[in-house]
């Protein structure tokens, strides 16, 4: 009797999880996942990489009985040996590999895409009458009305129970015509009335915050990189005909005959003696 996936109530027998990846649109993801399988193969962890990820900064010496150390680990992490080398590892492997591969493309990703990063704080009303538009836009301008209680007073969207006030959010998210105003980096100016979509806005720039380059913005360039990547080398594996296919159980005796010491080979610890 072939194995089938339990979930809750549900039992799911071979064609029937092949159909759940279809439908949850989940193939995808998978084929990225074995594509990145077959790369990190190459990156293999030293001992002192791996012991200090998981001990932590320390000037401890690595164990002389490492297999020992990593078990203890396990036991104390509550998970398996084979839950360590399935997926521990694994996912230190993937990162060891964003870091070899993307590390050295951070800066001139960066200075692409700065203007998308840079983060705003803003008020503004939102109505879809011209005339009054104008007329709050001379008021708060010329007569120094308080935003916060026209916002309140006057405008549609839903910052109107926050006094107008928006944010911070990254300055790419507004529409073309106030971002390209909110550049100007004139905090306390008021702009208005600016077309957008089926009505119009009255807006006062609070605070511009441009984007570094810090550690954290780092990390998130390195992942949107790592994700470009593999969805592109998923795309290219998923438009070759005949690459994903459901296989007949005579087939499938057959490719996992040829394919058995590849898998065994996947299987094994890539620590290095160091």
């Amino acid at each position: 009797m072939s194995n089938c996936l339990k979930i809750g109530d549900y039992l799911l027998n071979g064609d029937q999880i092949i159909s759940a990846l279809v439908r949850y649109k989940l193939l995808e993801p998978m084929v990225g996942q074995i594509l990145l399988d077959e790369v990190i193969k190459e990156v293999p962890l030293s001992k002192q990489e791996l012991f200090y990820t998981l001990f932590g900064a320390t000037e401890a010496p690595i164990p002389e009985d490492f297999e020992g150390f990593i078990k203890q680990w396990c036991q104390i992490k509550g998970v398996t040996l084979d839950y360590f080398s399935s997926v521990v590892l694994r996912e230190l492997q993937v990162q060891k590999f964003k870091q070899l591969r993307f590390a050295s493309q951070i800066e001139s990703e960066f200075l692409r895409i700065k203007s998308e990063l840079d983060q705003v704080e803003y008020s503004v009303i939102q109505l879809t009458h011209l005339p009054r538009a104008q007329e709050l836009y001379f008021q708060l301008r010329d007569d120094g009305a308080d935003f916060m209680e026209l916002a309140q007073q006057y405008s549609l969207g839903s910052e109107r129970l926050t006094g107008g006030r928006v944010g911070p959010v990254p300055l790419s998210t507004l529409p073309i015509e106030v971002g390209a105003l909110f550049r100007n980096e004139q905090v306390g100016t008021v702009y208005g009335p600016i077309p957008v979509a089926d009505g119009f806005w009255v807006v006062r720039l609070e605070q511009f915050t441009a984007a570094r380059l810090n550690e954290a913005t780092r990390a998130d360039l390195m992942n949107r990189l790592y994700e470009e990547w593999l969805q592109t080398q998923t795309k290219a594996m998923t438009e070759v005909p005949g690459t994903i296919a459901v296989l007949s159980d005579a087939v499938l005796a057959e490719a996992v005959s040829a394919n058995a010491a590849s898998a065994n080979a996947v299987g094994r610890l890539p620590v290095a003696a160091n």
